[in-house]
């Protein structure tokens, strides 16, 4: 097959599929990826990049994604850039796209070729929906209607107007034919409700950095892992909470703290809280007793996947969603607003203190983990086609 994959430039959209890309190329197939300039290295080891310029990539001032007025002008500017990438690619077999990738959504229609609809966040149909039962969105009216108008620009323009399976109103109706939800059926709200158009797989997990920290991180005394992910940075307030609380159980703790921050801004810390702009997240997390996060998807998962439990302060409603299953599973808590040290300590002291807990995420971590990393990905793209 020659497979050509769409994603936007996010950590948490490309850093799943990777080994399921290289899988698919172990196989013999050809795997192209729209790859912007922040992320064309790391493609590269595992797929051909497609180069493009991206209005997403990396920005010096991540957008708030509650704010709907500046993310739905910055979506549609991203669909635009990678439609024009992937519509000069050669033809492929197969459109495997991430669920915000709407230029991959395009390109199937435009081509009529397979689309596989890829959800590293939690998939939708009509029984759930992040967009209905977590909504944070800040539009109102007009600006949505000022929105549909330039996505109809933009359909006219690659010449998709008179397909009646494109209009702007579908630009996030997102579900398909073939559908890849990276992660496990447990974890997704309303799971029994998803048909066999959705296949859930094994995540794959990225493998350890090897990074310079790992002596640190291999320290004595147990260790906290705390971010906010690549969007939610700048929060000051958060991280110096977190750190005073991780400080009043006498833990250690490694700390993502985006790259506009420094240590200054947090405030006089001791050797035992590691600062860094990005965490080498995968030798964080093989040494932690708990991650506390804003609850994205990948991480959540990634450190499940690690047997380590989750304390979830969510920033938006796709978070909220995170924390709500991961607290109804059992293997995490909510962290509440507004909350204190002294309430970030007794969190983290109950979830590492707590024995049944601590079985039901070694259980679910069995059921992440085991095979070949991102060989059900692959099936799933293969069945596809099949």
């Amino acid at each position: 097959m020659n497979v050509l994959y769409a994603s936007i430039p996010a950590w948490g959209h490309t850093y799943p599929v990777l080994p399921g890309l290289a899988e698919l190329g172990g196989r013999g197939h050809r795997v192209q990826m729209l790859a912007s300039a922040s992320f064309a290295a790391e493609i590269a080891r595992c797929a051909e990049p497609v180069g493009y310029d991206s209005p997403m990539d990396m920005p010096d001032d991540p957008v708030d994604l509650a704010d709907m007025g500046r993310v739905l002008p910055l979506l549609l500017a991203e669909a635009r850039a990678a439609y024009a990438a992937l519509a000069a690619v050669r033809r492929p077999d197969v459109i495997v796209a991430d669920v915000l990738s709407m230029a991959g959504w395009l390109l199937a229609e435009a081509t009529g070729l397979p689309l596989v609809r890829v959800w590293p966040v939690f998939a939708s149909n009509s029984e759930f929906s992040l967009h209905t039962d977590y909504a944070s969105r800040t539009d109102d009216a007009e600006s949505t209607a000022g929105f549909l108008s330039d996505v109809a620009d933009f359909i006219a323009d690659v010449g998709l107007s008179a397909r009646p399976s494109v209009s702007p109103e579908r630009f996030f109706s997102n579900e398909a034919d073939h559908n890849i939800a990276l992660y496990p059926r447990e974890l997704q709200p309303r799971g029994d409700t998803f048909d066999e158009r959705f296949t859930f797989v094994r995540p794959c997990i990225r493998p350890p950095e090897e990074s310079a920290d790992l002596p640190w991180l291999r320290g004595d005394g147990p260790l906290a892992a705390v971010s906010l992910g690549t969007v939610f940075t700048g929060n000051t307030a958060f991280f110096r909470t977190c750190v005073a609380g991780v400080d009043q159980l006498g833990w250690r703790a490694a700390v993502a703290v985006g790259p506009t921050l420094s240590r200054s801004d947090i405030g006089p810390v001791s050797d035992k809280v590691m600062l860094r702009g990005r965490l080498p997240m995968i030798d964080t997390l093989r040494n932690a007793a708990v991650l506390v996060s804003h609850g994205g998807l990948t991480s959540t998962v990634e450190a499940l996947a690690h047997g380590v439990p989750v304390v979830i302060a969510p920033q938006i409603g796709e978070q909220r969603a995170v924390a709500d299953q991961v607290e109804a599973l059992g293997v995490g808590v909510r962290l509440r607003e507004p909350f204190t040290p002294a309430t970030v300590a007794e969190q983290l002291r109950t979830v590492a203190a707590d024995p049944l807990l601590a079985d039901r995420v070694a259980g679910l971590r069995a059921r992440i983990t085991g095979g070949r990393p991102g060989a059900e990905f692959a099936d799933a793209v293969e069945h596809a086609l099949a």
